[in-house]
């Protein structure tokens, strides 16, 4: 290194000026000789220790340098020994009394999840895998990345049974899979309101229904409980209306205004608003379920068999297929 040998010239040309210094003779030339090699050997001494430095102590790079050369060149010697000391106490004595916050810890084992493992297993399968505390945690937890992949209406209730779970592996990947479907809608939510303040008319209607479909789906999704699932309804409905002011007859909004209403038990006004969706020309397999969701919660078991029944056997719902056949053969 370019630094040590520095260093190596500047203690020899010390040392000669040393001997030269303690010679009998008391020449000027042998002390302005003196002064020159000292000089030399001090400009030498504090170029090699200033980039010996850790780079904390090289700031400013001029002051620095200069307290290092006046400390070598002022005063003799001694001035040698306590930069060298220095520099030995600055890399020393922090690697022995810095206290470490972190600790070493043994990698992770990672287990492959094989992608058919669990191709073939229902819903209720995988409930009963994660519920279990006799099956293996990494079945659990090959169990749990399926379900990841699932529609959260259909899984959020078991993912937050199993936030309650003894095994830390399960517990956490369940909080961060509600965790990152939760933040992906609140983040397009945060984005829409952004847009909204320099928004057209035309646009601002799109925005508010937008934000609308976004608020419920974190209620449809199961994605929030208490009093954020209270407030993500109060703003989905307060988009339906602001949508609704600007285009009253989009019968979309009017059936999500009904689902909304339909949440919080008010069968009322959701049952107008499915009667509307119908009269602005919604067809019968997206209305009829919700109105016969409203007659199942009065008890009218005819009324709901005379709704599903009037569903086209054409519809494109093949999960809505299963429910008008089970009521025509009710």
């Amino acid at each position: 290194m370019v630094e040590v040998r520095w260093l190596l010239y500047a203690l020899v040309l010390e040392l000669a000026s040393l001997v030269s210094l303690l010679s009998a003779s008391s020449e000027l030339s042998l002390f302005i000789t003196y002064l020159g090699t000292h000089l030399v050997a001090s400009l030498l001494l504090a170029s090699a220790v200033w980039a010996l430095l850790p780079s904390g102590f090289r700031k400013p790079a001029v002051g620095s340098w200069a307290l290092t050369f006046s400390l070598a060149f002022f005063v003799p010697v001694f001035g040698l020994v306590g930069i060298l000391g220095g520099v030995l106490v600055g890399y020393l004595l922090p690697a022995v009394f810095r206290d470490e916050p972190f600790v070493g810890v043994d990698a992770p084992v990672f287990t492959p999840v094989p992608a058919p493992a669990l191709a073939g297993f229902r819903q209720e399968d995988l409930k009963g895998l994660l519920k279990s505390t006799d099956t293996p945690v990494e079945l659990r937890l090959q169990s749990m990345l399926t379900v990841r992949g699932m529609p959260t209406r259909s899984t959020g209730r078991v993912l937050r049974e199993t936030l309650g779970d003894a095994s830390d592996d399960v517990r956490l990947l369940a909080y961060g899979i509600l965790d990152q479907k939760e933040k992906a809608i609140t983040q397009q939510i945060d984005r829409a309101i952004i847009l909204l303040e320099s928004a057209t008319q035309a646009r601002r209607y799109r925005l508010y229904r937008r934000l609308a479909e976004l608020y419920w789906e974190l209620n449809f999704q199961d994605l929030v409980q208490g009093d954020i699932r209270r407030l993500a309804l109060e703003r989905a409905s307060f988009y339906v209306d602001r949508a609704l002011s600007e285009r009253p007859d989009d019968a979309g909004m009017w059936l999500l205004r009904g689902r909304i209403l339909l949440t919080d038990e008010e069968l009322e006004h959701a049952e107008e608003s499915f009667l509307h969706c119908r009269q602005l020309g919604l067809p019968p397999s997206r209305v009829n379920p919700w109105l016969a969701e409203l007659a199942l919660l009065r008890g009218q078991l005819g009324r709901v068999r005379e709704l599903m029944t009037s569903i086209s056997d054409d519809t494109q719902f093949s999960s809505l297929k299963e429910s008008v056949q089970y009521w025509r053969d009710a």
